[in-house]
């Protein structure tokens, strides 16, 4: 490696540690921090955002990154390969430098009080939200909603002056999506899962309402260790937690932490909920992109599509499978019972379990929405925060606008805000353009399914056999040892041949659906 590439990673290692600091006073106000603690919390954050960003942009950077010749026009650097020394770069190395380029030049175009008040006014908002949602309360949350957008309009601006304020937020989470590509997407989404969705409803209807037994917080918690154990997820790297909404985040290279939630009238809102986080962090605890680009910005997920992907995918293609729960089920269902005691799933055949976590109903929660109707539910947000960030939606019209939509599209009412637009941590977190993600993740996962399949033509029996590791290592070897070597398209046609498809999901929903309704 050259000595600018060094200094480089030298510069990138330090502002990792900065922001894991500030993902670890996140996640301790999300978990254990008491709730008067939020004032000056808000400032500690500000402070070590302004300390960061103030060193992302440090001309020593711009300088090193001119001297590999990388531009913005040439992010992976000189076209003959070549280093101010005459050494060339390797594919990895000018990876490196596309990833350090963008993040460079999107950093310089933030003015310094600009990022401090949106990592001050985050950490507010969150706090707010949490009391608001609680209370069913929008008019107390919405003068830190009203400030959220205007912040973010500011970060769009100067990202991208005289463009699409949305488009230049997509981009921070799905580099190169714009909000024309999105919808395009979306539409034929839409037309599929409509259609589905009038399908199963012709049928008769599957029983679910054993899953609504009680089932004590202290079982789940045993439900959730065990799943997270039989996953890989390594206790050594990591922690479960308890949080109002879950959510994964990474404080280190081998601190990799995860939350869950407790129902105790619905454990499997938990059950799932860990999957799904534990998928998370099996990504991020396998990025390996080489010991010399460790703990750099290379050391990362490739977009926020291809993380949910993950996610997704252990959530629902293994999670909801009959092929899962043949091996696991007895043991579910003694967990449940916790050691002698009535189990929720008392007299429930494995046959009927499997068909009562697919039950697809609309529903008013998106995180425990069903793989048909859950995509409708990120087409409301994205159509939703398109209009808050354009202006043509005021947040004061957000709970109308948010109820009228739900009704368009899931034909229900949220009969209050906190089951309808307070539900989403995203918003107080200032995490517009994320939405879209969850459902390109949808699509990305399906490919890769196909992918998995045509490599590992007995993959379905390894499941049955309770074989997961083999699961993830193809996930590692293929999706996330790489970490953001590559773009996302180039991720997807590197693993699966082609670019992204979404006729693997409509397939994949069709056919199991087809057997779960039986038309």
């Amino acid at each position: 490696m050259r000595k600018e590439l060094t200094r480089l990673v030298e510069i990138d290692r330090e502002l990792g540690l900065l922001g894991h600091i500030a993902a670890l006073l996140g996640w301790d106000q999300e978990t254990y921090m008491p709730a008067k603690a939020v004032a000056e919390r808000s400032e500690q954050v500000a402070l070590i955002e302004t300390v960061a960003h103030e060193k992302s942009v440090s001309p020593e950077i711009g300088d090193l990154l001119a001297a590999l010749g990388s531009t913005t026009a040439s992010p992976t650097g000189a076209p003959d390969g070549e280093t101010s020394e005459g050494a060339p770069l390797d594919a990895r190395e000018r990876a490196y430098l596309r990833v350090l380029r963008r993040d460079y030049d999107m950093n310089t175009k933030l003015p310094t009080d600009l990022v401090a008040e949106l990592a001050r006014e985050t950490s507010l908002s969150q706090a707010s939200w949490i009391e608001a949602r609680a209370e069913n309360d929008f008019p107390a949350f919405a003068p830190h909603m009203e400030r959220m957008v205007e912040l973010k309009k500011r970060q769009a601006a100067c990202l991208a002056p005289g463009g699409m304020p949305y488009d230049a937020l997509l981009d921070l989470f799905e580099p190169g999506s714009t909000e024309s590509s999105i919808a395009e997407i979306f539409a034929g989404l839409r037309g599929e899962l409509v259609s589905l969705l009038a399908k199963i409803a012709a049928e008769p209807q599957v029983d679910d309402s054993f899953l609504r037994r009680p089932c004590p917080a202290d079982r789940q918690a045993a439900i959730s260790e065990w799943l997270t154990g039989i996953m890989s997820y390594d206790r050594g790297r990591g922690r479960l937690d308890v949080v109002a909404h879950p959510f994964t985040t990474t404080l280190g290279e081998d601190d990799v932490r995860i939350t869950t939630r407790y129902i105790e009238d619905f454990f499997v809102s938990s059950l799932f909920s860990t999957i799904h986080e534990a998928g998370h962090a099996l990504y991020e605890l396998g990025i390996a992109p080489g010991r010399e680009f460790a703990r750099t910005r290379l050391h990362a997920a490739v977009s926020m599509a291809v993380h949910e992907s993950q996610s997704r995918m252990w959530e629902n293609l293994i999670g909801r499978s009959e092929r899962f729960w043949k091996h696991n089920y007895a043991r579910l269902s003694e967990l449940a019972g916790g050691g002698g005691a009535s189990s929720p799933l008392d007299g429930v055949g494995l046959e009927a379990f499997v068909r009562a976590i697919n039950k697809v109903a609309p529903s008013l929660i998106r995180t425990e929405a069903d793989e048909v109707t859950y995509g409708l539910h990120i087409i409301l947000r994205f159509e939703l925060e398109s209009e808050l960030i354009s202006g043509r939606l005021a947040v004061k019209d957000l709970p109308e606008a948010w109820n009228a939509k739900t009704e368009e599209l899931l034909g229900l009412v949220p009969p209050d805000d906190a089951r309808g637009c307070l539900q989403d941590v995203h918003w107080s977190a200032g995490l517009f353009g994320y939405f879209p993600s969850y459902a390109l993740g949808n699509l990305y996962a399906a490919q890769f399914w196909s992918a998995m399949k045509r490599d590992m033509p007995d993959r379905d029996d390894r499941i049955e056999s309770g074989d997961l590791a083999s699961i993830l290592g193809w996930l590692r070897s293929k999706i996330h040892e790489e970490g953001s070597i590559y773009l996302p398209g180039e991720l997807v046609r590197q693993v699966t041949g082609t670019s992204l498809d979404p006729r693997h999901f409509a397939a994949y929903l069709d056919e199991k659906y087809s057997r779960i309704y039986g038309f």
